[in-house]
């Protein structure tokens, strides 16, 4: 088991005016992913402080504007599929529609509509919904890959919650995309996740797993056949991972495991509400079946802005330095997240 928890402490010191000027030491740390080893850092770690958020005053102004994925627009404004690739262009799943994205990402890019109705408060984002829709995404997924085996070769389901996400509709939706060249952080997973596999002869996630549960600092629990950990090097606020083990590729996922999954989702997405947290990203992330040492994954992060202002959370090191900051304590983060997992 060679999974490395490693951190560099360092403080700074100032005389502080919030202490009367008195010479103050303040603690952070950079915290380094142990798979891809990427740095983070813990800035003024504390719980922020979020006010409540009324969603209410832009779900009314985007509904007097033009959305194209509500029931009366969307056979008329979104594209459709080739008939060869979705024979009568788009296709429902349950609640959900899925439809060419009219602005893709990639070789596939699709936007999975989750449902007819234009806002979902987050009371509304039930494990069904949220079920569905991921199943909805993976249908498509498998739908490519069959027909465009290489063109659909890496692959992933995303989820931007309400404008602080990055996203551009209010309507629920999910962004599923697939081509011939990873992400740069799927593709930065898959070499270490590889070459883990080769020196160690175990799956990192697995070992992970297993060292979590014995720390018991960050570990939730489980949903199911889905484990879930507080990331000890978050990229974001609240952020959290999930592991779905021995699976890897999208052939092996049941609909048994998007539902434990979204059960998961949910639970996390109650802890936000709680938090006054207003907009959240999720993403599912997927490899071949050749890849023996990567186990599917899902990660979710809050998204805020900085209050009073309108502004973003995202700043000069995530553009610039590609570094992630954060500032609010895994193991915390697990503490306040564990009573969630253990209710039934």
């Amino acid at each position: 088991m060679a999974v490395e928890f490693r951190i560099t402490h360092y403080k700074t010191t100032f005389h502080n005016p919030l202490q009367n000027f008195e010479l103050t030491e303040i603690p952070c740390e950079i915290r380094f992913d142990p798979l891809t080893e990427q740095a983070v850092r813990l800035i003024s770690i504390r719980r922020p402080n979020l006010p409540e958020h009324d969603w209410t005053p832009f779900v009314e102004e985007s509904r007097r504007r033009f959305c194209p994925f509500c029931p009366e627009q969307i056979e008329k404004t979104t594209p459709r599929f080739p008939e060869e690739l979705i024979p009568g262009g788009r296709f429902r799943w349950g609640e959900a529609m899925v439809v060419p994205n009219l602005n893709p990402y990639d070789q596939y890019s699709v936007v999975v509509v989750m449902s007819p109705r234009h806002y979902l408060a987050m009371p509304d984002l039930t494990p069904a919904v949220i079920s569905n829709s991921f199943e909805a995404g993976l249908e498509f997924l498998k739908k490519v890959f069959a027909k465009d085996p290489q063109g659909a070769k890496y692959c992933s389901i995303n989820w931007n919650y309400m404008p602080y996400s990055g996203g551009s509709l209010i309507h629920p939706h999910l962004q599923v995309h697939a081509g011939p060249q990873p992400t740069s952080l799927v593709g930065l997973m898959l070499t270490k996740a590889g070459q883990y596999y080769e020196q160690n002869k175990s799956v990192y996630w697995a070992d992970l797993l297993a060292s979590e549960k014995e720390q018991n600092e960050r570990y939730l629990g489980r949903t199911g056949g889905v484990s879930w950990l507080a990331a000890f090097a978050p990229r974001a606020l609240f952020d959290v991972l999930a592991v779905l083990p021995g699976k890897t590729a999208i052939g092996d996922l049941t609909k048994e495991d998007l539902n434990d999954l979204a059960a998961g989702f949910s639970k996390v997405i109650t802890f936000y509400r709680q938090s006054s947290v207003a907009s959240f990203n999720a993403g599912l992330y997927f490899a071949q079946k050749e890849d023996a040492g990567f186990w599917v994954t899902a990660r979710m992060v809050a998204r805020f802005t900085i209050f009073p202002l309108v502004g973003s959370d995202y700043s000069h090191l995530q553009v610039l330095h590609d570094e992630a900051w954060a500032m609010y304590l895994p193991e915390q983060l697990a503490r306040d997240l564990q009573p969630f997992f253990s209710e039934k």
